[in-house]
């Protein structure tokens, strides 16, 4: 009997865990592969649904969401979390903008919203030692600047790091490059870009370096892998 309820209990937690993070689950039934089936499979048809709470409280406490069909459909069901948690203090423009970058840092995906590429090239220093050179070669031509005083002026923060191949973080270098460019130098550097280098030091072994470039006129960024191997 006690084992039972607990059996009950753990599936009961479950099922709440399940309900709460708007995901699935399946109980009851011996077919596990028709149950890993049903919890992998995408759903039919998927939203992105952002909105903002009008007087929000930033008191880091959970506040309830409710998604609902405006016209019930038979069959059709609703997959959606059940509330989300609040700030504790009300962010800025350059704190989204931080945890944004080191959001990307951290995440294996590539994007291309900024015109960069990524390079990399290694040396070895002496027989166990090297450098890895980072560089971020930016198409200023493809980037949209803002008039002032003269001058075409945007931000690019660069963030630029290395992983060793168990993924962990060796060194991570934040770079910002400020440009306030007159016309015939926006010009010039439309045609060549700008390159900017990063070093890292460095032992013998396999490496993955990881660069993430914010535009802050655009207000978007770039993601990208590289991969450096240096022989012992």
């Amino acid at each position: 009997m006690y084992r039972q309820q607990s059996l009950s209990a753990n599936s009961d937690l479950l099922m709440a865990l399940a309900d709460g993070t708007g995901g699935l689950a399946f109980r009851n039934s011996n077919d596990l592969a028709g149950g890993l089936r049903m919890l992998g499979a995408a759903p039919d048809v998927s939203y992105l649904v952002a909105f903002t709470p009008h007087n929000l409280k930033y008191d880091g406490k959970l506040h309830s969401l409710k998604v609902t069909l405006a016209n019930k459909t038979p069959g059709v069901t609703v997959q959606a979390r059940r509330g989300f948690y609040a700030p504790k203090h009300e962010v800025s423009i350059q704190e989204a903008a931080k945890e944004e970058m080191e959001e990307a840092l951290f995440s294996q995906d590539v994007q291309h919203h900024v015109p960069v590429e990524l390079h990399t090239q290694y040396y070895k220093v002496d027989s166990t030692n090297a450098k890895v050179a980072v560089m971020t070669h930016v198409d200023v031509g493809r980037i949209r600047f803002n008039k002032a005083e003269g001058r075409n002026q945007d931000n690019l923060v660069i963030l630029a790091a290395i992983f060793d191949q168990d993924g962990n973080m060796i060194s991570g270098i934040e770079k910002t490059v400020e440009m306030h460019l007159r016309d015939v130098t926006l010009e010039r550097l439309s045609r060549t870009g700008v390159t900017v280098k990063t070093s890292f030091d460095v032992k013998p072994g396999d490496y993955v370096v990881r660069l993430v470039v914010r535009d802050a006129n655009a207000a978007q960024l770039s993601a990208e892998n590289g991969v450096v191997q240096i022989p012992y």
